[in-house]
């Protein structure tokens, strides 16, 4: 017996040792490597928060750059520059309001005369819109800015770069950057006045936050080293502010001022921690026209990282030391024809045999035990989840009956797969391919339950995208016309099941005297006239509401829990704002109908609406109820 037990023991010493000399190796490799996985990780996201902010940056500035072009060059700001009466002001500030209600670029709007007196002027910023009254306008002849602006000549657009906002001469507090660029106004030769745009950079500049988290904003310097947005506020546009005069990067971080002189993008690491950085042109006026973006990383949060994954390798060595031990119990007992199937041994072979994300659960569906490449996927760690129901990353999507059907699948066969959408920690939805199995003891009792998936959240997310680019007009964007029969089919079935709830409308409108616009400027102009009408529909309808092209000229709208009364005010708004926003004096004639359990017959009774706009003379919205259309018949 006591031979027998020296050589079950020195077996398991050799079989264990074997085992174990490979993950020796990987754990020595990686404890050895950690402060270099550290700066690498630390590099990566600091680069990924970098890349963000800099795309949305150029993406902000490329959006604006189109806006300013249109608010610089339409038809309301010239009749209020060379006709000033009372109505033409009334509709240049409305429809400056409209641009500041939505777009959120821009802290002020203003129209000066050719002697520096604001006619127009228009300021908001979080949570506030006000158009200035007249009495309280201001004369811009002393700034700066308006200097600059008399000398730019009849076609030129300047760019006066940053400054700090002012009020009556008055810094304003706390200090405000801004970014202006102005337009000469210029009529038969004679300048008229200039539009000047003050770009709001504060509401910009939280834009950039990667994941919007405010913890990922980034500093952002002028050429000369000067803050010009910081996360919290301070320190900025030191060579303007004398109490700021000696905040600077170059005085603050000399290793990182070195790293931005010889490289437009990297990392430098010293004693108080690492530091990313990336360059991006903004401009090209005199004192702004290239900007650093840099984030830092202090020294503390990088040993906060070290310790994680020191702590993370520790479970794994736990992890693998338990199979190990199993594995090696299991082979030796095994050798010497002991029981080859115990419940440990079972254990260890389903959590092998799961190399893809992992979860263990007990005979109570309680958490025991996760992987690394779950934790990786999910976001979720041991300690989040550890004794919580998998039900913890329920998304919602899924009914009651599913799983039910899933449960009484497992109790039959021991074994479920199919196609789940569960939650990641962050919030985010993952569609995973799904496995689950059930470890049961020897008297056929279910004593653990295995899960392991694999996330397949891109290519479901390839899917709808080639989904929504055969259901899209390739001309406009909008929706065509098999998206549109598809929602107008939802919507009278719904309107058939539930008969006493709100009605929704569909309207049909079409672009009056189209032909003349083809015939006269052409056939790419009268495709440009459909995009800038399909724009005018979008920005004046809810996220709710449908719009779809369904010909060449024509388009079609659904709106659901809206009346009659309310579609005609939205319609007519639609009417006014595509005449205004043309540069053809376009105008379109509208239908409108509710919708009924009939498809066809909805969509005759807008057409025979829409017919009758054309017939009253165009340029106009006519209803149809589905009362008297029955009394017509």
């Amino acid at each position: 017996m006591r031979q027998r037990s020296s050589k079950f023991l020195l077996q398991s010493i050799a079989v264990f040792s074997v085992l174990a000399f490979v993950p020796f190796l990987y754990f020595y490799s990686q404890f050895t490597q950690i402060d270099d996985k550290t700066e690498l990780h630390i590099e990566q996201i600091n680069r990924n928060k970098l890349e963000y902010a800099k795309v949305e940056l150029q993406n902000s500035l490329q959006k604006m750059s189109e806006s300013l072009r249109y608010l610089s060059h339409n038809n309301i700001l010239l009749q209020a520059l060379i006709n000033p009466t009372e109505t033409n002001t009334e509709a240049l500030q409305d429809f400056w309001l409209l641009i500041a209600r939505t777009q959120g670029y821009y802290s002020q709007l203003r129209f000066l005369d050719q002697e520096g007196q604001e006619i127009v002027r228009v300021n908001s910023g979080d949570g506030f819109i006000e158009l200035v009254e007249e009495e309280n306008l201001q004369n811009k002849s002393h700034r700066d800015y308006f200097t600059y602006a008399r000398a730019l000549g009849n076609r030129e657009v300047g760019t006066f770069g940053i400054d700090l906002e002012q009020e009556n001469g008055e810094l304003v507090q706390p200090l405000t950057p801004t970014y202006r660029i102005i337009y000469p106004l210029n009529f038969n030769g004679q300048r008229l006045g200039y539009f000047v745009a003050n770009l709001d950079l504060v509401r910009i500049y939280k834009s950039l936050a990667y994941k919007n988290h405010a913890k990922n904003l980034p500093s952002i310097v002028t050429a000369q080293g000067y803050y010009l947005m910081t996360p919290n506020g301070n320190d900025i546009m030191g060579h303007l502010v004398e109490e700021n005069a000696n905040i600077n990067v170059a005085n603050q971080y000399p290793l990182l001022w070195r790293g931005i002189q010889l490289s437009d993008s990297g990392t430098v690491k010293d004693q108080q921690g690492w530091y990313s950085f990336t360059k991006t042109q903004v401009g090209s006026s005199d004192n702004i026209s290239a900007v650093t973006l840099f984030l830092k990383t202090d020294a503390s949060e990088a040993l906060a990282f070290s310790s994680d994954e020191r702590r993370v390798l520790y479970q794994q060595g736990i992890f693998i030391l338990i199979i190990l031990i199993l594995l090696t119990f299991t082979f030796v007992t095994w050798n010497y024809n002991h029981e080859k199937n115990s419940l440990d041994s079972k254990i260890a072979r389903a959590a092998m045999n799961g190399m893809s994300a992992m979860i263990i659960t007990d005979r109570n569906n309680r958490i025991i035990q996760v992987n690394e490449e779950f934790t990786r996927v999910s976001g979720f760690e041991l300690e989040d989840v550890k004794g919580q129901k998998p039900s913890l990353f329920s998304s919602g999507k899924h009914s009651q009956e599913f799983y039910l059907n899933m449960w009484k699948q497992l109790e039959n066969t021991g074994i479920w797969e199919g196609e789940v959408i569960n939650k990641r920690r962050d919030g985010s939805h993952i569609t995973q391919i799904l496995r689950i199995q059930t470890v049961k003891h020897n008297s056929d009792t279910i004593q653990f339950y295995v899960a392991s998936f694999v996330d397949i959240s891109h290519r479901k997310e390839l899917e709808n995208r080639l989904r929504d680019l055969s259901e899209k007009d390739s001309m406009t964007s909008l929706w065509n016309r098999r998206k549109f029969d598809s929602e107008m089919q939802a919507h009278s079935a719904r309107t058939k099941r539930y008969t006493n709830q709100a009605v929704s409308v569909l309207a049909l409108i079409d672009i009056d005297h189209f032909k003349r616009v083809n015939d006269r400027y052409g056939h790419d102009k009268g495709d440009a006239v459909i995009r800038q009408v399909a724009k005018s529909l979008e920005k004046q309808l809810r996220e709710t509401d449908l719009v779809a092209r369904i010909g060449g000229e024509e388009f079609a709208l659904i709106l659901p829990h809206t009346d009659l009364r309310e579609a005609e005010v939205v319609l007519n708004r639609i009417r006014v704002a595509v005449s205004l926003e043309s540069e053809l004096n376009i105008t379109v004639s509208a239908g409108l109908t509710e919708i009924c359990s009939h498809q066809d017959e909805t969509y005759k009774r807008a057409d025979i609406a829409l017919y009758e706009s054309k017939s009253l003379g165009r340029n106009k919205v006519s209803i149809l109820s589905m009362t008297e259309n029955d009394s017509i018949a």
